[in-house]
């Protein structure tokens, strides 16, 4: 038998062989390629959510006030949305105790009531701590204790003037809370804005109605009168 065709028949073999060979390598590395190339694209797009959702989180502007009713002795939880998203609020936690809730607020508005917990007296005599919670994973506290006695009634360990400036950072104002009259009114001057909706808590020291009184410059921009007293300890002024 001549050699030349035998050898031509191995070569063929070979070549054949080494065709099968490369097509199942790319059979199984092509489809890998593009299971990790989807990993990857889902990966990113998890990431760009996650950082939009942090973004989010970062511009939600919303504050939590609340009303002291005497008889019968209650809490009623306000909030006001002062940021440029809406706010969705899920839940409210009074002390230890959480409540699911369902608002929806919307830009540069307010909700009167989003709850109103009536105490068991005289069981509840304590302090009341006030915290609500938006679907972004922000919480949001009343800035202070509320305590209920029953031969008292409603009392804080702070009373406090909260002003909150709508303005852009980098702005500088002049603040002052004149007080009720003592020996010296209780003034603040000089506020430097560093973000944007922030709040300036001011720790008052007697019950009765400060005037609070904004400028930029020397001109007056803003007045109002804030009343404090025990059952409305904190007072919130939105300038």
């Amino acid at each position: 038998m001549p050699t030349t065709g035998i050898s031509c028949r191995r070569g063929t073999s070979t070549i054949l062989g080494t065709i099968i060979f490369v097509g199942i390598i790319f059979s199984a590395f092509i489809p890998m390629m593009l299971v990790i190339k989807q990993a990857d694209t889902l990966h990113e797009m998890r990431k760009h959510e996650l950082g939009i959702l942090e973004q989010e989180r970062g511009d939600e502007a919303l504050y939590v006030y609340v009303q002291t009713v005497k008889e019968p002795p209650k809490l009623i939880i306000k909030v006001q949305n002062k940021g440029a998203l809406s706010v969705n609020i899920v839940r409210l936690w009074i002390n230890d105790d959480s409540f699911p809730i369902d608002y929806n607020v919307q830009p540069m508005s307010s909700i009167e009531t989003i709850y109103s917990y009536t105490l068991q007296v005289p069981e509840d005599d304590d302090s009341y701590y006030i915290v609500v919670t938006t679907d972004r994973g922000n919480s949001i506290a009343f800035d202070t204790y509320l305590n209920w006695d029953f031969d008292l009634g409603w009392g804080s360990d702070i009373k406090l003037v909260n002003i909150l400036i709508n303005s852009l950072p980098g702005n500088i104002f002049k603040i002052k809370v004149i007080g009720p009259e003592l020996t010296e009114p209780f003034t603040v001057d000089n506020e430097t804005l560093s973000l944007k909706y922030e709040p300036k808590f001011f720790d008052v020291p007697i019950e009765g109605e400060y005037t609070v009184k904004i400028y930029r410059g020397t001109k007056e921009i803003f007045s109002e009168i804030a009343t404090i007293s025990d059952e409305e300890p904190v007072y919130w002024v939105f300038a």
